[in-house]
Protein backbone atom coordinates (compact mmCIF):
# COMPACT_ATOMS: atom_id res chain seq x y z
CA UNK A 1 0.00 0.00 0.00
CA UNK A 2 2.84 2.41 0.87
CA UNK A 3 4.46 1.67 -2.50
CA UNK A 4 1.22 2.43 -4.37
CA UNK A 5 0.81 5.73 -2.51
CA UNK A 6 4.42 6.72 -3.25
CA UNK A 7 4.04 5.86 -6.94
CA UNK A 8 0.84 7.90 -7.17
CA UNK A 9 2.59 10.89 -5.60
CA UNK A 10 5.47 10.57 -8.08
CA UNK A 11 3.02 10.41 -10.99
CA UNK A 12 1.15 13.53 -9.96
CA UNK A 13 3.91 15.81 -8.67
CA UNK A 14 6.14 17.58 -11.24
CA UNK A 15 9.90 17.25 -11.15
CA UNK A 16 11.39 19.11 -8.18
CA UNK A 17 12.74 22.57 -8.94
CA UNK A 18 15.92 23.64 -7.21
CA UNK A 19 17.82 26.88 -6.81
CA UNK A 20 20.28 27.60 -9.61
CA UNK A 21 21.50 30.83 -11.17
CA UNK A 22 21.72 30.75 -14.96
CA UNK A 23 23.86 33.12 -17.03
CA UNK A 24 23.76 33.94 -20.74
CA UNK A 25 25.68 35.77 -23.41
CA UNK A 26 25.55 36.04 -27.20
CA UNK A 27 28.89 35.79 -29.02
CA UNK A 28 30.01 37.54 -32.21
CA UNK A 29 28.48 34.86 -34.44
CA UNK A 30 25.09 35.20 -32.78
CA UNK A 31 25.38 31.92 -30.86
CA UNK A 32 23.63 32.01 -27.49
CA UNK A 33 25.54 30.49 -24.55
CA UNK A 34 24.06 29.44 -21.19
CA UNK A 35 25.89 28.34 -18.04
CA UNK A 36 25.56 28.21 -14.27
CA UNK A 37 29.32 28.84 -13.93
CA UNK A 38 30.13 32.10 -15.80
CA UNK A 39 33.77 32.23 -16.89
CA UNK A 40 33.43 35.15 -19.29
CA UNK A 41 32.64 38.75 -18.25
CA UNK A 42 30.05 38.94 -21.04
CA UNK A 43 27.73 36.57 -19.17
CA UNK A 44 24.66 38.20 -17.62
CA UNK A 45 22.37 36.56 -15.10
CA UNK A 46 18.94 35.57 -16.36
CA UNK A 47 15.87 36.09 -14.24
CA UNK A 48 14.81 32.70 -12.94
CA UNK A 49 16.04 29.82 -10.84
CA UNK A 50 13.88 30.35 -7.78
CA UNK A 51 14.64 28.37 -4.64
CA UNK A 52 11.17 26.86 -4.65
CA UNK A 53 8.22 26.73 -6.98
CA UNK A 54 6.40 30.05 -6.80
CA UNK A 55 2.64 30.20 -6.56
CA UNK A 56 1.10 30.48 -10.02
CA UNK A 57 -2.06 32.55 -9.86
CA UNK A 58 -5.17 31.72 -11.85
CA UNK A 59 -4.68 34.66 -14.23
CA UNK A 60 -1.05 33.72 -14.94
CA UNK A 61 -1.97 30.08 -15.50
CA UNK A 62 -4.74 31.08 -17.90
CA UNK A 63 -2.31 33.29 -19.79
CA UNK A 64 0.12 30.38 -20.14
CA UNK A 65 -2.67 28.03 -21.25
CA UNK A 66 -3.66 30.60 -23.87
CA UNK A 67 -0.08 30.79 -25.14
CA UNK A 68 0.04 27.00 -25.36
CA UNK A 69 -3.19 26.94 -27.38
CA UNK A 70 -1.84 29.58 -29.77
CA UNK A 71 1.65 28.14 -30.26
CA UNK A 72 0.49 24.53 -30.49
CA UNK A 73 -2.10 25.25 -33.16
CA UNK A 74 0.35 27.38 -35.15
CA UNK A 75 2.78 24.44 -35.21
CA UNK A 76 0.14 21.79 -35.87
CA UNK A 77 0.35 20.14 -32.45
CA UNK A 78 -2.41 19.04 -30.06
CA UNK A 79 -2.62 21.72 -27.31
CA UNK A 80 -3.62 19.10 -24.72
CA UNK A 81 -0.29 17.31 -25.22
CA UNK A 82 1.74 20.48 -24.70
CA UNK A 83 -0.28 21.37 -21.59
CA UNK A 84 0.50 17.91 -20.24
CA UNK A 85 4.23 18.31 -20.89
CA UNK A 86 4.33 21.77 -19.28
CA UNK A 87 2.44 20.53 -16.23
CA UNK A 88 4.75 17.54 -15.80
CA UNK A 89 7.91 19.56 -16.43
CA UNK A 90 7.39 22.78 -14.47
CA UNK A 91 3.80 22.91 -13.17
CA UNK A 92 3.40 26.14 -15.18
CA UNK A 93 6.30 27.89 -13.40
CA UNK A 94 8.03 30.01 -16.05
CA UNK A 95 11.03 30.59 -13.74
CA UNK A 96 11.67 26.93 -12.99
CA UNK A 97 15.22 25.57 -13.08
CA UNK A 98 15.76 21.87 -12.41
CA UNK A 99 18.68 20.28 -10.57
CA UNK A 100 20.05 19.33 -14.01
CA UNK A 101 19.80 22.93 -15.23
CA UNK A 102 16.69 22.61 -17.42
CA UNK A 103 14.99 25.97 -17.91
CA UNK A 104 11.51 27.44 -17.94
CA UNK A 105 8.03 26.12 -18.62
CA UNK A 106 9.06 23.23 -20.86
CA UNK A 107 12.36 22.65 -19.02
CA UNK A 108 14.69 23.01 -21.98
CA UNK A 109 18.33 22.16 -21.37
CA UNK A 110 20.70 25.08 -22.03
CA UNK A 111 22.24 23.38 -25.07
CA UNK A 112 18.77 22.75 -26.53
CA UNK A 113 17.74 26.35 -25.84
CA UNK A 114 20.89 27.51 -27.62
CA UNK A 115 20.23 25.22 -30.61
CA UNK A 116 16.72 26.67 -30.80
CA UNK A 117 18.26 30.17 -30.61
CA UNK A 118 16.13 31.25 -27.68
CA UNK A 119 17.20 34.64 -26.37
CA UNK A 120 15.39 34.17 -23.05
CA UNK A 121 14.29 30.64 -22.07
CA UNK A 122 12.35 32.09 -19.14
CA UNK A 123 10.07 34.05 -21.46
CA UNK A 124 6.85 31.96 -21.52
CA UNK A 125 6.03 32.49 -25.19
CA UNK A 126 9.59 31.87 -26.37
CA UNK A 127 10.02 28.79 -24.18
CA UNK A 128 6.72 27.24 -25.29
CA UNK A 129 7.45 27.93 -28.94
CA UNK A 130 10.92 26.39 -28.63
CA UNK A 131 9.70 23.41 -26.61
CA UNK A 132 7.03 22.60 -29.18
CA UNK A 133 9.59 22.82 -31.98
CA UNK A 134 11.84 20.42 -30.11
CA UNK A 135 9.02 17.96 -29.40
CA UNK A 136 8.00 18.09 -33.08
CA UNK A 137 11.59 17.30 -34.00
CA UNK A 138 11.57 14.28 -31.69
CA UNK A 139 8.26 13.07 -33.11
CA UNK A 140 9.77 13.28 -36.59
CA UNK A 141 12.88 11.43 -35.46
CA UNK A 142 10.86 8.60 -33.89
CA UNK A 143 8.29 8.30 -36.70
CA UNK A 144 5.50 9.89 -34.64
CA UNK A 145 5.96 7.40 -31.81
CA UNK A 146 4.59 9.59 -29.01
CA UNK A 147 5.85 7.41 -26.18
CA UNK A 148 9.44 7.26 -27.45
CA UNK A 149 9.38 10.99 -28.18
CA UNK A 150 8.29 11.77 -24.63
CA UNK A 151 10.97 9.46 -23.28
CA UNK A 152 13.57 11.24 -25.43
CA UNK A 153 12.30 14.64 -24.26
CA UNK A 154 13.00 13.54 -20.69
CA UNK A 155 16.03 11.25 -20.91
CA UNK A 156 17.66 12.43 -24.12
CA UNK A 157 17.44 11.15 -27.67
CA UNK A 158 20.63 9.12 -27.36
CA UNK A 159 19.25 7.06 -24.49
CA UNK A 160 16.12 6.13 -26.46
CA UNK A 161 18.07 5.32 -29.63
CA UNK A 162 20.41 3.13 -27.61
CA UNK A 163 17.61 1.04 -26.05
CA UNK A 164 15.00 1.27 -28.81
CA UNK A 165 12.32 1.83 -26.18
CA UNK A 166 11.74 3.79 -22.99
CA UNK A 167 15.13 3.60 -21.24
CA UNK A 168 15.28 1.52 -18.04
CA UNK A 169 15.32 4.70 -15.98
CA UNK A 170 12.60 4.74 -13.33
CA UNK A 171 12.22 8.52 -13.38
CA UNK A 172 11.72 8.51 -17.17
CA UNK A 173 9.22 5.66 -17.02
CA UNK A 174 7.22 7.54 -14.38
CA UNK A 175 7.51 10.75 -16.40
CA UNK A 176 6.05 9.18 -19.55
CA UNK A 177 3.08 7.75 -17.67
CA UNK A 178 2.54 11.07 -15.88
CA UNK A 179 2.45 13.01 -19.16
CA UNK A 180 0.05 10.47 -20.68
CA UNK A 181 -2.19 10.75 -17.61
CA UNK A 182 -2.23 14.56 -17.83
CA UNK A 183 -2.73 14.38 -21.62
CA UNK A 184 -5.80 12.22 -21.14
CA UNK A 185 -7.15 14.67 -18.57
CA UNK A 186 -6.70 17.70 -20.82
CA UNK A 187 -8.32 15.90 -23.75
CA UNK A 188 -11.48 15.39 -21.71
CA UNK A 189 -14.16 13.62 -23.76
CA UNK A 190 -11.75 13.34 -26.67
CA UNK A 191 -9.56 11.05 -24.54
CA UNK A 192 -11.67 8.06 -25.57
CA UNK A 193 -9.87 8.21 -28.89
CA UNK A 194 -6.40 8.61 -27.37
CA UNK A 195 -4.34 6.14 -29.41
CA UNK A 196 -2.06 5.02 -26.58
CA UNK A 197 -1.93 1.41 -25.43
CA UNK A 198 -0.48 -0.31 -22.40
CA UNK A 199 0.84 -3.83 -21.97
CA UNK A 200 3.10 -5.87 -19.72
CA UNK A 201 6.04 -7.96 -20.90
CA UNK A 202 6.66 -11.42 -19.38
CA UNK A 203 9.50 -9.78 -17.43
CA UNK A 204 7.01 -7.46 -15.75
CA UNK A 205 8.14 -4.41 -17.71
CA UNK A 206 5.21 -2.10 -18.55
CA UNK A 207 5.03 -0.95 -22.17
CA UNK A 208 3.26 2.17 -23.46
CA UNK A 209 2.87 2.84 -27.17
CA UNK A 210 0.80 4.63 -29.79
CA UNK A 211 2.23 2.20 -32.37
CA UNK A 212 0.58 -1.11 -31.37
CA UNK A 213 1.74 -2.79 -34.59
CA UNK A 214 5.24 -2.78 -33.09
CA UNK A 215 4.06 -5.10 -30.32
CA UNK A 216 1.96 -7.65 -32.22
CA UNK A 217 3.01 -10.46 -29.84
CA UNK A 218 2.11 -8.51 -26.70
CA UNK A 219 -1.47 -8.23 -25.36
CA UNK A 220 -2.29 -4.51 -25.27
CA UNK A 221 -5.17 -2.53 -23.85
CA UNK A 222 -6.00 1.12 -24.47
CA UNK A 223 -4.39 3.32 -21.82
CA UNK A 224 -7.28 4.45 -19.64
CA UNK A 225 -5.89 5.12 -16.16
Amino acid sequence: MKLRILLLILLLVPTQVFSMEVFQYVDESGTVHFTNVPTDPRYRRLQGGQKKRSYIGKDQRQKILGLIEKEAREQGMEPALIKAVVRAESDFNASAVSSAGALGLMQLMPATAADLRLSDPFDPEENIRGGIRYLRYLLGTFNNDLVLSLAAYHAGMGNVLKHGRIPPIEETQIYVERVLRFYKGYLGKKAQGLPVFKGTRPTGEIVYTNRPEKYSNLPLKQFSE
